[in-house]
């Protein structure tokens, strides 16, 4: 998939997800601000109504009782829960000394002319016709928009200063939103912003995944890309590492192959170069054919051999062996005294001795067959390498407690130095302490594929007193 589709795919899908996100909040916060409107609607409505009735009751007041029992009046609600009443006398001055602007008085003068709040806004008289202009601070808002005043900045300051102080603290005027563009802009941008970042996040671990792998299938096997990757601590990391993995193993695979390839080629060339020579003996030599014959049929003994120990490898590598269900259950003690006793044939050569050594009757899950090779290749390879009139030990031990077979085969060798331990089980090996004479050098790679295949672990150590040990483990179910 081309990277740009992907990309702009991830960035559709945060981008929607963010959009829907913001409107569903959004939504929610303007509900929850229109209810506020509304109650505080409600709240003005309910003052105004009982502001109105003190104002009627003020009026009456003053009417029937004078000066005196209106300013007693006032004083008794000054503190109290109730709505507060203005009342300003013809020289602008409020009876309780209250301050109040010049500019308020204005304001509600005018709106008694027009006829706005006739209740609320009175004038009253009492027996000496001295008027008193009686009103509430608080009055709504609404008819002030369709009044000219001359400073309306400073009377709308004044009014909302004076009007405040009418309603309880907790009921606050709602904050006026941001003009609707700003907030819808501001919205986009940071929808843009992270949706943008996310994609980027997310495709860009991709792109440098889809940039390794063409370059590993242009051949480039080198090719790592844990160390870009980042600090990220997420799947796509372990993806990277799982791709270095696998680029380690084909780089691995892949010089195995070129190696086993020049061996192959090398093994070859000789016998194959020993047979023109014998061919060339004969054409110049007629009365040595027999002997030259015999030559040709031991070199291309060889190449058979060396032939056929390449198919079995090349079975095992490639695990074309029964799965563990096909195996079948035979006895490990037949199957080794039979190996045994081919191989004193060829230790009796050699003055040599097998100490074998088994106490338990052992059954165990195997191809006869290769484990006999596997065995087989291990005992030929200690009686080749130990020394003259010495012995070799094959040695069996029933783990029951971890259901393991140990076979342990034991020669006096030169044994084989510390850092090739693990190589001796590569095809065609070349030890710094062997000299191969007429080996292939298959032998201990099959036995350690056979073992494998069986489920089973292959591993050498040097002995103390001199020598290699090689130690199968096999399990028994």
């Amino acid at each position: 998939m081309n990277m740009r589709k992907l990309f702009w795919t991830f960035f559709s899908v945060f981008w929607l997800a963010l959009l829907i996100s913001g409107f569903t909040v959004g939504t929610a916060v303007w509900l929850h601000h229109q209810s506020l409107q509304s109650d505080v609607k409600k709240t003005d409505e309910q003052i105004n109504v009982h502001a109105e009735a003190y104002v009627v009751v003020a009026a009456d007041i003053y009417r029937h009782g004078g000066m005196n029992s209106l300013i007693e009046f006032l004083e008794q609600n000054q503190n109290g829960p109730f709505p507060k009443v203005y009342a300003i006398n013809e020289t602008g001055q409020d009876l309780l000394k209250r301050p109040i602007h010049s500019a308020l008085i204005a304001y509600v003068k005018q709106l008694n002319q027009q006829g706005e709040f006739a209740n609320t806004i009175q004038y009253a008289s009492d027996s000496s016709s001295q008027r008193i202009l009686l009103f509430p601070p608080k009055l709504t808002s609404a008819s002030a928009n369709s009044l000219n005043l001359s400073d309306t900045n400073d009377t709308a300051n004044i009014l909302t200063e004076s009007f405040s102080q009418q309603r309880p603290d907790n009921e606050d005027d709602p904050p006026l939103s941001n003009p609707i563009l700003l907030l819808i802009g501001s919205g986009l941008f940071g929808a843009l912003f992270f949706s943008t970042f996310l994609a980027w996040y997310f495709i860009k671990p991709i792109a440098i995944l889809r940039k390794a792998f063409a370059q590993i299938a242009s051949g480039q096997l080198d090719t790592r890309i844990g160390n870009k990757m980042g600090h990220r601590q997420d799947e796509l990391v372990e993806l990277g590492e799982n791709f270095d993995e696998m680029a380690s193993k084909i780089s691995q695979l892949m010089t195995a192959q070129q190696r086993l390839l020049h061996d192959v080629s090398h093994e070859l060339r000789s016998p194959l170069a020993r047979m023109q020579a014998a061919v060339g003996i004969a054409e110049q030599q007629p009365d040595k054919a027999q002997n030259t014959l015999a030559r040709i049929d031991k070199e291309s003994q060889r190449m058979n051999d060396l032939i056929g120990e390449l198919l079995v490898l090349s079975r095992l590598e490639t695990e074309v062996v029964p799965n563990q269900q096909s195996l079948s259950v035979l006895s490990l003690n037949d199957l080794l005294d039979e190996i045994i006793s081919d191989a004193r044939f060829e230790a009796a050569t050699k003055d040599v001795v097998i100490d074998y050594q088994i106490t338990d009757d052992i059954h165990l899950p195997m191809h006869s067959e290769l484990l006999h090779r596997a065995i087989e290749n291990i005992l030929r390879n200690a009686i080749k390498f130990s020394a003259q009139e010495s012995h070799v030990s094959l040695s069996v031990i029933k783990n029951t407690l971890e259901k393991m077979v140990i076979i342990k085969i034991e020669d006096n060798g030169p044994g084989v130095a510390e850092d090739e331990l693990e190589a001796i089980f590569e095809p065609f090996f070349r030890g710094q302490l062997i000299h191969r004479n007429d080996s292939i050098g298959l032998g201990l790679a099959i036995a350690f594929r056979a073992v494998h295949a069986h489920h089973g672990k292959l591993k050498a150590y040097n002995r103390e007193q001199g020598g290699l040990c090689l130690e199968m483990l096999l399990p028994i179910k």
